[in-house]
């Protein structure tokens, strides 16, 4: 029972670390930590943005390509980005970027968080 409770303190810190890293590595981590969140933990995206985060979406797109192009990234006619699966079918990790502080990675995206 020890080493499983040293494990998980190691892997806490591992995570801890990392997540918050701005390396490609940081980012990886990240990423799964929004398709979790975002899969399992409803209740905690909706208090977060209700409660810290300030702005709107400025259509960047950097959102999209945090590790790879989606494929569903589109630009319209003033070369302005947008969702072409967007609303109901569009991923819940994307539905509610950036969702916290430390799962905001884009620069100028419109979101801050109090």
């Amino acid at each position: 029972m020890a080493f499983v409770k040293s494990l998980v303190k190691w892997f806490s810190n591992f995570y801890q670390r990392n997540v918050d890293a701005r390396g490609r590595f940081g980012s990886v981590i990240r990423r799964f930590r929004r398709f979790y969140i975002g899969s399992f933990r409803p209740d905690y995206i909706k208090k977060s943005i209700e409660q810290t985060r300030e702005g709107e979406c400025h259509r960047t797109g950097m959102c999209c390509q945090l590790i790879y192009k989606c494929p569903f990234l589109g630009r319209d006619s003033e070369n302005k980005t947008y969702c072409r699966v967007y609303g109901d079918l569009r991923p819940a990790n994307c539905r509610h970027y950036p969702f916290d502080k430390r799962d905001s990675e884009v620069e100028g995206c419109g979101y801050r968080f109090k």
